[in-house]
């Protein structure tokens, strides 16, 4: 009967282990970022909403066409960014005024989106006397 009674011991403790470790593997997944595509072309955004968790870790990485686009956004200048792999511009204090990605290059632009609304997101690049802005190339972040 000893026997028995550790064989069910055992077992349930591998059960609890397997819980326990299923349940910090849930967490750490949870945590981590969340990568969101948006690619850049002449003259949209793809998609051009996004849609992000409040509190969640995103990294958008972003991809150009044929010629220069820029990644601007008075919401992004109000987040703490991390952005690899471009050319940027703060705006002291305020922020990263822009992110800019030369042609067929890419960029990562990491942050936690903390303020729930819709923002909207546009490229500000100026080319035969109009924006890309002008022509369409405008979208919008949801956080939730």
């Amino acid at each position: 009967m000893a026997t028995g009674l550790r064989g069910v011991l055992a077992t349930s403790m591998v059960v609890i282990l397997q819980g326990v470790a299923g349940l910090a593997q849930g967490l750490a997944q949870s945590d981590a970022a969340s990568v969101v595509r948006i690619e850049m072309s002449e003259y949209a955004f793809t998609p051009a909403q996004v849609t992000l968790k409040a509190g969640k870790p995103v990294t958008l990485t972003v991809n150009v066409g044929r010629t220069t686009h820029m990644f601007t956004s008075t919401y992004l200048a109000s987040q703490d960014l991390e952005v690899e792999s471009a050319d940027i511009e703060v705006d002291a204090p305020k922020g990263v005024k822009y992110v800019k990605v030369q042609p067929g290059k890419s960029s990562e632009i990491k942050f936690t989106p903390m303020q729930n609304g819709t923002f909207e997101f546009s490229c500000d690049v100026k080319s035969g006397g109009r924006s890309h802005r002008d022509r369409g190339m405008k979208g919008q972040l949801v956080v939730n």
